[in-house]
């Protein structure tokens, strides 16, 4: 019976953001969500008036999360394509069910530069140091 069972996986929580160009907000820039666990979705919003994107929270139900054999990873990637160059906002892994409170933080509140140099940055659970996290972006 345990198959029948579908669990909730966090696939992204809402996101909030704002871009800016050598300090000055980006108007009208299409920004773009990938989330993949078994298959890719994408979504995309437009930067207001004064540079601010938000992306609503995203969740699945699925079955697989109740083999003995599945390690639910999500991948997360958000972008900016301008002039043929594109910035990463966002790329990194997530391991379980859940988003790590770590990635909620951030993504709660994703401002980036594009004159900023993107980076590897390494995000520690300050409540289980075991659990750590790689993210590229320009953000952080």
């Amino acid at each position: 019976m345990l198959g029948l069972i579908r669990y909730k996986v966090e696939l992204c929580p809402e996101v909030n953001g704002q871009l800016f160009e050598n300090g000055i907000p980006l108007v009208n820039q299409l920004v773009e969500r990938g989330l993949t666990y078994d298959d890719e979705e994408l979504d995309s919003v437009y930067t207001d008036d004064n540079g601010f994107f938000k992306f609503p929270a995203k969740s699945l139900k699925s079955r697989k999360p109740g083999s003995i054999f599945h390690e639910p990873v999500v991948r997360i990637t958000i972008v900016l394509e301008k002039e043929g160059q594109t910035y990463t906002l966002w790329f990194g892994f997530q391991h379980g069910l859940k988003t790590p409170i770590e990635f909620r933080k951030f993504l709660k509140n994703l401002n980036a530069d594009l004159s900023n140099e993107e980076k590897k940055h390494h995000l520690v659970n300050p409540i289980n140091s075991l659990e750590e996290h790689f993210i590229y972006s320009i953000c952080l």
